[in-house]
């Protein structure tokens, strides 16, 4: 069976931008007083996006590493620690973190937004969503245009 086309280079640019586009409105939100109740409005639509397409590109993401047979050896859908020399293990735990830091930063938002409170926290998690889906994408670069070499090849040079 030949494999199907992944989804998920397609899928992980849409957690990517909501997450950074959400620190933005949030700072936005800090810096001009006045475009406070949009800018929330705005990180929390942004943030649900992370939050949905996050988890999108984590099924589309096990599904892949499905294929490339990447889950032997791991728990679940999480890769197993050989895969990529693990990279592809801690490129999903990162993922799951960034998408749990996502939802904590849109609560957050939400909570803001009702209290009227000032949303630092909120930028804060969303800060720490970004930086973590930075490392994400980073592994993810990483395993598919410079992958490591094997550890049997590491040893031999």
């Amino acid at each position: 069976m030949e494999p199907s086309l992944p989804l998920h280079p397609a899928v992980i640019h849409f957690p990517i931008a909501a997450a950074f586009f959400a620190a933005g409105a949030l700072a936005l939100a800090h810096v001009r007083p006045g475009a406070r109740a949009a800018s929330l409005s705005a990180a929390a639509l942004l943030l649900a996006v992370a939050v949905a397409g996050g988890l999108a590109a984590f099924v589309t993401g096990w599904r892949w590493a499905d294929e490339l047979a990447y889950l032997a050896g791991g728990w679940g859908p999480l890769p197993g620690p050989k895969a990529v020399e693990g990279l592809a293990q801690r490129h999903a735990l990162l993922g799951l973190a960034s998408v749990a830091t996502a939802a904590v930063a849109l609560a957050l938002v939400l909570r803001a937004r009702r209290r009227e409170a000032p949303p630092t926290l909120a930028l804060l998690a969303a800060l720490l969503a970004s930086a973590l889906v930075g490392a994400t994408g980073h592994l993810g670069g990483t395993m598919v245009h410079n992958p490591p070499p094997p550890a049997a090849e590491a040893g031999e040079r």
